[in-house]
């Protein structure tokens, strides 16, 4: 039976077992990037300092806003004010981060990459634009039409996702 016939005919229990196998699959592969920035580091002891995705995010959202406050970067990578503390602390103890009170607010505290930093910055933009190209190699084997449905199919899941109650 030819591809395209199959997906046509395919049970909604069988596509919803789909993405759920594809979301684990991507959950998995995204929880092995800081390895794999840290093998794309070739400095052992500053790639030994990229502990877990939380941090990887925490530096990417210093780097592309610096200089920018804790409550901001809370915000954007959806910790808590106290856990922007703790891995502040931990990251300009590791000299990838420094914090620094600006002229016209010497109360709050903002943070900037250090040279260190900046490296792991740019070692996990790289990475992003190595995965992002093999994403486009892989999508270069659909049509166009197949490629705005796919587009379509994610637009609608994603609003379905927003109008589900939270479960917090």
């Amino acid at each position: 039976m030819e591809a395209s016939v199959y997906r046509q005919h395919t049970a909604p229990t069988e596509l919803y077992g789909q993405i759920l196998d594809f979301l684990h699959r991507y959950e998995s592969h995204r929880q092995t990037e800081p390895s794999r920035l840290r093998a794309m580091i070739e400095d052992e002891e500053t790639g030994s300092r990229v502990g877990n995705l939380t941090v990887v995010n925490t530096i990417q959202c210093i780097g592309r806003h610096e200089p920018i406050n804790g409550t901001t970067i809370a915000e954007k990578v959806g910790l808590s004010r106290a856990g922007v503390t703790k891995i502040g602390t931990r990251l300009v103890r590791e000299g990838l981060v420094k914090r620094e009170r600006m002229r016209h607010n010497r109360k709050e505290i903002y943070y900037r990459l250090t040279p260190a930093g900046r490296e792991v910055f740019d070692t996990h933009c790289e990475l992003h634009e190595r995965e992002e190209e093999r994403f486009r190699t892989f999508l270069g084997s659909y049509s166009g039409e197949q490629l705005a449905f796919v587009g379509e199919f994610l637009r609608h899941a994603g609003a379905e996702f927003e109008r589900q109650p939270s479960s917090k």
